[in-house]
């Protein structure tokens, strides 16, 4: 079943690929963070291609979510539900990035610092451009100046995100602003030309797509030397205009490791009916999570790091993360900047909150790593996040409205089941249904495709999950490269690089630079003029 959200934006998308609307150049998607806005590059695809564009270009924040926007388009889910066939492959500035396939997935970094190549791409191709997160995008930045030739050119911009704000106040580069009683915003009225599409929390958790929230408020006391030499100390609930500092000095001391320990104990209890359950710990700085993650290991907990200062380790440990149940998995992972946005792991139900930082944005995008709803886990009614956070005035002001959010939408939620409770009881027995004469039938309004409009057949997409290119592709490289230093040995004695030499002059490009098909037609010409099954030259 689609969303709410999901559902405009395939309708809307088909509006445009149909002609039936021809004035919009841009989408605003404001889905809340867990809402499932990773769908929409899918629907995209298959919505706009080749009606209005040739390509998909979608753009994330950090390289760890460009696996996750891959796999998307890989993935059964999006196979079955959309009969989806388009495949895209991550890319960090190679040329020809989509080698064959619907598109290709980079990050803002990657852009902004080589975007020759892409907009001569634009230039031979149209273009749907999908800008995931764009609050990264500061109006007036580096990557504005970057990004702008693509905007420019693109079919179709799409910006979707689950924070349309900054936390440093400043504005979303290409989002249109209006007044409003909070200052300027992003204006989601349509009046700026661009289209918007909008699916809060309240109406998330109404549709039970995310979970609802449990908050451990964990007060303290903290004492520190302040800058004219005098020593302070107060409660975090009580510390008023030096929350700032009372938040950085728990955080820095003792404190911090009892909210660890309160948010592990309460995990490992939990996890004894909850087995899928994993465990998130957010820190400030790389410093702190190491020291984190060797404490949770002295309690005997599974746990790793994944910080930027080590990017490979960090994506290794994010995929232990992301798996169940296996010898290599794990239960608990201590991060940074990573847990921002992004991390989509549903079996996530603990968060241990250990930083300082008090940016709205920030702290509602970390708390979401826990609010996805994990089907294989059970029932919706069955699970909830927990997060344990400190009890100061800033973390109470962010979560205040969160709570007031969720009281309303489970209400609502609550009461609808029961009407619908009551309803069932008062229908009629199937069998006692009248038979009924058919007259004739006419055809409304077309829509775009939906699930089951596919005829079954040989056409039909397979639920069955497909490797990432990127993937299938580094796999390939490996293989070749292999099997020419095999070669070498036996047919070149030892002559190292001479089958690599032949490979380039055969197929006139690097390997590092072939799409998927052209790598399998070297694998198959190398194993056909040297069967390494045969010590006789060719």
């Amino acid at each position: 079943m689609f969303r709410a959200h999901q559902e405009a934006f395939g309708q809307l998308c088909f509006d445009i690929a149909s002609g039936k609307i021809s004035n919009v150049r841009s989408i605003i998607c404001s889905i809340t963070p867990g809402g499932g806005k990773s769908m929409l590059p899918v629907i995209a695809a298959n919505t706009l291609l080749p009606a209005i564009a040739d390509r998909v270009a979608w753009v994330v924040p950090r390289r760890s979510l460009q696996e996750q926007a891959e796999a998307e388009f890989a993935s059964g889910k999006s196979r079955e539900l959309l009969q989806n066939q388009h495949l895209i492959r991550k890319t960090t500035g190679e040329p020809d990035p989509c080698r064959g396939l619907s598109g290709f997935c980079t990050t803002y970094q990657a852009i902004g610092s080589n975007n020759a190549f892409l907009r001569d791409d634009f230039d031979a191709h149209r273009y749907v451009l999908i800008l995931d997160e764009p609050h990264h995008v500061e109006e007036g930045g580096a990557w504005e100046r970057a990004l702008a030739p693509l905007v420019k050119r693109a079919a179709l911009t799409v910006f979707m995100s689950g924070t349309l704000e900054r936390g440093n106040r400043k504005k979303i580069a290409f989002l249109p602003y209006g007044e409003s009683m909070n200052g300027e915003i992003v204006d989601l009225s349509g009046a700026s030309g661009a289209a918007a599409i909008q699916y809060p929390r309240a109406h998330a958790l109404f549709d039970k797509a995310i979970t609802p929230i449990h908050f451990e408020l964990m007060d303290g006391t903290a004492q520190w030397i302040g800058r004219d030499g005098k020593t302070y100390g107060t409660r975090l609930s009580a510390a008023g205009k030096d929350s700032a500092e009372a938040i950085y000095t728990a955080l820095k001391t003792e404190f911090a490791m009892h909210l660890l320990d309160e948010c592990t104990n309460h995990w490992l209890e939990y996890r004894q009916s909850h087995p899928r359950s994993t465990m998130l710990a957010v820190t400030a700085n790389i410093e702190d999570a190491k020291k984190y993650v060797e404490h949770l290991k002295r309690r005997g907990v599974k746990a790793a790091i994944a910080t930027s200062d080590d990017s490979a380790l960090a994506t290794r440990n994010i995929n232990r993360f992301k798996e169940i149940d296996t010898k290599n998995s794990i239960g608990c992972l201590v991060t940074v900047a990573m847990a921002y946005e992004g991390l989509d792991v549903p079996p996530v139900t603990h968060i241990a909150c250990l930083t300082h930082i008090r940016s709205k944005p920030w702290i509602e995008q970390m708390i979401a790593r826990a609010t996805r709803f994990d089907a294989p886990a059970g029932a919706w009614e069955e699970q909830m996040a927990f997060i344990y956070v400190p009890d100061d005035r800033l973390m109470c002001n962010i979560i205040g409205r969160m709570q007031d959010e969720q009281i309303v939408a489970i209400k609502a939620r609550l009461e609808e089941d029961e009407l619908e409770e009551r309803a069932a009881r008062l229908l009629p027995d199937p069998s006692e249904r009248r038979t009924i004469t058919p007259v004739g039938s006419g055809a409304l309004t077309r829509r775009w495709s939906r699930v089951g409009s596919a005829a079954k057949g040989e056409n039909a997409v397979s639920r069955e999950e497909i490797r990432p290119p990127s993937l299938a592709e580094a796999e390939l490289r490996e293989r070749i490269q292999d099997y020419c230093k095999n070669v070498d040995a036996l047919f070149f004695g030892r002559a190292w690089g001479e089958t690599n030499k032949r490979v380039v002059k055969t197929f006139g490009q690097s390997r590092a630079h072939m799409p998927l098909d052209k790598l399998q037609k070297v694998m198959v010409w190398l194993e056909e003029y040297y069967p390494l099954g045969s010590m006789t030259r060719k």
